[in-house]
């Protein structure tokens, strides 16, 4: 992770290598969840209570099937947010080179601005000299703050792009959770580690369909496992 001691400050907030692999875990938990087998067909001499199963069976299909396109929603637009993220931080990275190039520059201007007023007091034919050096010094500091400006806007160029994806992450679904499963919120506290669309992904992640449906232990075991890394 880089210091940015040139600009003093990290304009893109966020690990895209981090934001990618969230991406890969939504992916592959919504490969298994397609694996879940589909209920089959009852027989015709099946009772009441077989026809009750098969109906809640196919509840349970339907709404892993919702679950299983909400995470590849929430996979693409994570995807996304790494490439911008990806793209902010080389830009980061340029921007803060730069500054601490002009910090340097700075730093030699205001000392020739002190030699020469040094030279000054002693000389004052000198004051040409001195004068020449603090414009030189005037000049390198609008260059730093140039470089500042343009890292600030960066900076606000990010957060409003990170406030659109966590609203892109927020809008899946219709906000329920499903029933509890290990793992879920390990996800969201590791991710809000590293981006501000990271506090969004538990409540992503946690969608239920339209119809409240309760998945079978083995589906809700996969999805668990595949988002805590077990």
């Amino acid at each position: 992770m880089a210091d940015f001691r040139g600009l003093g400050f990290d304009p893109t907030p966020g690990s895209p290598d981090a934001v990618a692999e969230a991406a890969r875990r939504y992916t592959a938990t919504a490969a298994r969840l397609g694996d879940t087998p589909s209920p089959g067909a009852i027989p015709e001499w099946a009772g009441r209570s077989a026809q009750a199963l098969a109906d809640r069976a196919k509840r349970a299909a339907a709404g892993l099937a919702a679950t299983r396109e909400g995470l590849r929603a929430a996979a693409g637009v994570l995807e996304d947010w790494a490439g911008t993220l990806l793209a902010n931080r080389r830009r980061a990275e340029d921007l803060d080179r730069r500054a601490a190039a002009a910090r340097r520059a700075v730093t030699v201007a205001r000392d020739d601005v002190e030699q020469a007023e040094t030279e000054a007091q002693v000389a004052p034919l000198t004051q040409p000299d001195l004068a020449a050096a603090r414009a030189r010094l005037a000049a390198r500091q609008d260059d730093l703050e140039h470089v500042l400006a343009e890292a600030r806007d960066l900076e606000r160029a990010h957060r409003a792009e990170a406030t659109r994806v966590a609203e892109r992450l927020r809008a899946l679904g219709d906000g329920a959770p499903l029933p509890e499963a290990p793992g879920f919120s390990a996800v969201a506290t590791h991710l809000a580690a590293f981006s501000a669309v990271g506090r969004e992904l538990g409540a992503t992640v946690a969608k239920t369909p339209v119809v409240p449906v309760t998945p079978p232990p083995g589906a809700v075991g996969a999805f668990a496992a595949a988002l805590g890394g077990r």
